[in-house]
């Protein structure tokens, strides 16, 4: 099984806090690599540090700890 290409990032929120989001690339090729929305968290976190520690537990639910997140193979 193949790698997935997971990102995470940290947006601050119009209404005041910071969330995460998962982007997974979409494997088209091109000068630019494009992502698609994954996962996008459902509540304001108080920092941008919080967010991000709290992106990247979700992005590590996704897979094993040894081996990360994988594809399913067809």
């Amino acid at each position: 099984m193949e790698l997935r290409d997971i990102a995470v990032t940290v947006r601050e929120l119009a209404h005041g806090g910071y969330g995460w989001v998962l982007l997974e690339g979409t494997g088209e090729d091109g000068t630019f690599i494009s992502y698609a929305r994954l996962q996008v968290c459902e509540r304001a976190y108080d920092s941008y540090s919080s967010a991000l520690a709290a992106g990247i537990g979700a992005l590590r639910s996704l897979g094993s700890p040894e081996r990360g997140p994988r594809k399913r193979l067809a």
